[in-house]
This record gives structure tokens, C-alpha cells and sequence, in this order.
């Protein structure tokens, strides 16, 4: 858990310069949706690595699902039933209605989420950056292995070159 709240000051360091910068900020939150009666919905491809996701955790009313209070509010938030932030989401619409050509990710967890959300912004046509840094996963070598795969097609960087290009004019793989 340390690990993954380490990166909480760069990540707010992010936000604030790209709220600065005019970029929207999205924040999304992996939620578990259940049935009347209580049952989890649709968990059969996470409860192998997470089992006490049958029992607790991430519900709509959970307290702990709430967003991290030393970062600003963003300026979407979105529920998202799967690891990836556009699976079940009106994450696609907003970016498009923004016009918007790139997302930059940070967030947890590498290798789940971050990835999952990476590739589906590729093969919707997005570029992507993630901002190293601005990741993490419990598992450092998951972690790793997973910046090394996704920076073989997409931008990774770190949050001090981020911040750097967001001060110059646009070019490269910065959001517009």
C-alpha cells in the first residue's frame, strides 16, 4: 500500500499543472455493482487474484471508494464496472465532445487498470501517455514489466518531462 500512495504528491502535482494548463481531468473508479439481493455482478475475471471481492469492497456505498482527498476533484468522475475506464463508461463521448486526441494516465494499478485503460485508448485511436511515476501496482515486477510492454507502443515518461511539455506550445504527445 505504501508504494502505491507514494505517488500521490506527484500525481497531485500533475493535476494541479494540467487543471493550470486548461486539460480536463477525469478520475474513474473501479466499482462493483450488485444485484438486489447483494450479489456481485460480472466479477468472475477478478475474484482469482482478489476473492474477498465477493464479500466486500468497492461498492457503490463503500467508504474507502471515495476519491483521494490530497488530490483536486476532478472534472469528470466515472464508475467503471471493469478494469478499463472506457469499458461501460461515457469516458469515449467526453473526450470526443472535448475534443480531445490524447490521454495521459496515471493511477493504480499498473498492470489492471492503467493498462487495461491504455489499450483500449489505442485501439479507439487515442495516443497515450502514461506518466511513470504517476503509476503503481503492489507487484513491482508486474509494475515494471508492464510500463516496459505498453512503452513499446505507446509514450511513457516521466511526470517532470510532463510538466516541462505542458509549459511549451503543443507538439508531440501532449493533450489538446
Amino acid at each position: 500500500v505504501e508504494r502505491l500512495r507514494g505517488i500521490i504528491p506527484t500525481v497531485e502535482r500533475v493535476a494541479h499543472a494540467s487543471r493550470a494548463a486548461h486539460v480536463p481531468i477525469f478520475a474513474s473508479k473501479f466499482t462493483i455493482f450488485t444485484s438486489p439481493g447483494g450479489t456481485p455482478l460480472g466479477l468472475d475475471h477478478i475474484v482469482k487474484a482478489r476473492p474477498f471481492l465477493m464479500r466486500e469492497g468497492f461498492r457503490l456505498r463503500d467508504p474507502g471508494r471515495e476519491l483521494i482527498p490530497e488530490l483536486p476533484p476532478p472534472d469528470y468522475e466515472l464508475d467503471k464496472p471493469r478494469f478499463s475506464a472506457f469499458h461501460g463508461t461515457p469516458l469515449e463521448v467526453l473526450l470526443r465532445s472535448l475534443d480531445i486526441d490524447t490521454v495521459v494516465l496515471t493511477g493504480i494499478v499498473t498492470h489492471g487498470g492503467v493498462e487495461a485503460t491504455a489499450r483500449d485508448a489505442l485501439i479507439r485511436d487515442f495516443s497515450v501517455v502514461i506518466l511513470e511515476d504517476c503509476v503503481a501496482a503492489f507487484d513491482e515486477e508486474l509494475h515494471v514489466a508492464s510500463l516496459r510492454g505498453m512503452g513499446l507502443y505507446l509514450t511513457v515518461m516521466d511526470s517532470t518531462a510532463y510538466l516541462r511539455a505542458l509549459e511549451q506550445p503543443r507538439s508531440g504527445p501532449l493533450p489538446r
